[in-house]
């Protein structure tokens, strides 16, 4: 038969998992990013730092075999709305590093937070087809009877 489960407080095998590779790698990237802003220390580190917490935050909430239960509709909402301030904060930071200097370290920040900012936008999109959009259909049984 299967092997047995161990024992532990976190659940690995949902990284191999489509939503936890693609949280993985927003986290990597997110790492990435905050590592190239802090030696110039620009004002856009403290929005991409939080940012970077938040996706660990929902990384960690995703490990956790017995996670945390919210009412009905509201983790959706709250992974939707970290995705998306995800793409808004890293589209501000691609551009204000390019606008702010045009050495290799500001390329390398717009580069990185230019990916970061389209996988957040997919990630907006996976998030909204799969988990939102079936919680706003009314119900096809409700509407029979």
């Amino acid at each position: 038969m299967g092997q047995p489960e161990p024992e532990g407080p976190f659940d690995l095998g949902v990284l191999r998992t489509p939503r936890g590779l693609l949280l993985g790698a927003q986290l990597v990237l997110c790492g990435a990013v905050v590592g190239l802003l802090a030696p110039p220390a620009p004002p856009t580190l403290a929005p991409a730092l939080l940012q970077t917490l938040a996706g660990a935050a929902a990384l960690g909430g995703l490990l956790l075999r017995d996670p945390p239960r919210l009412p009905h509709g509201y983790a959706a909402c709250l992974d939707l709305l970290r995705a998306l301030s995800g793409s808004i904060i890293f589209l501000v930071v691609a551009l204000v590093a390019l606008a702010a200097s045009r050495d290799a370290l500001a390329a390398t920040t717009f580069t990185f937070s230019l990916l970061l900012a389209f996988l957040f936008a997919f990630d907006v999109f996976v998030t909204y087809r799969s988990r939102v959009a079936p919680a706003l259909a009314p119900d096809s049984e409700m509407d029979s009877a």
